[in-house]
């Protein structure tokens, strides 16, 4: 039997099909990694990285949905806007929604992409403290919309949560307690407000 040429050709692309495998780009990865990170799904997401490490992050808050907007690819690595979207769990801080921005980082390994997560975790870090500084202006002001007594309340948690995390990371801290004084400040023109100020820390402590 005799076959023409196009139809040879088509045989030949519909048999190739099943030889090849979509290769996820690397925004699809990206985004598949952070979906597991918001569900909490660790194991998941190692899965999706070089090295199969995730530390802890050093502020902890709920992760609440992640978004990714396309890549820019230098070489074998891959740069994804990525903007995080998550919650400070403090009972002042419900209702609020804090947002910060960044860049997964991904390597080409044997035709994959793969989250390069010592790079990405410590990017990840770094916008969660730019976030969590800027979202407690939120929160406070929200605090003093509904009155003086539940400002001085959500005030009084936030310092306390602060310090705890400053005794361990007293560097990142800097950013928190100066957008926490300057959003009290501004509250204070306001009148009926008595001055407040964030408590000295104790000896030994440096800030």
């Amino acid at each position: 039997m005799k076959f023409s040429a196009p139809l040879l050709i088509v045989a030949l692309l519909l048999g190739g099909c099943g030889l090849t495998r979509e290769v996820p780009l690397p925004q699809q990865t990206a985004q598949s990694f952070w979906n597991a990170m918001v569900r909490g799904d660790r194991q998941e997401a190692k899965a999706l990285t070089i090295r199969g490490r995730l530390g802890e992050p050093l502020l902890k808050v709920r992760l609440e949905r992640v978004t990714v907007a396309g890549a820019r690819v230098v070489g074998g690595r891959a740069f994804v806007p990525t903007t995080l979207f998550f919650a400070i769990p403090v009972d002042g801080a419900q209702g609020v929604e804090c947002n910060a921005t960044m860049e997964t980082e991904l390597l080409e390994v044997r035709g994959r992409w793969l989250i390069d997560d010592a790079v990405t975790m410590e990017a990840y870090d770094k916008a969660l403290q730019k976030g969590t500084a800027t979202c407690t202006s939120k929160i406070v002001e929200k605090a003093f919309e509904q009155g003086l007594e539940r400002f001085e309340s959500v005030k009084k948690e936030l310092e306390r949560g602060f310090f705890d995390f400053a005794r361990e990371f007293q560097e990142s801290f800097r950013s928190l307690q100066k957008e926490l004084n300057e959003t009290l400040r501004r509250l204070q023109k306001e009148p009926g407000m008595e001055p407040s100020e964030l408590p000295k820390p104790q000896e030994g402590e440096r800030i």
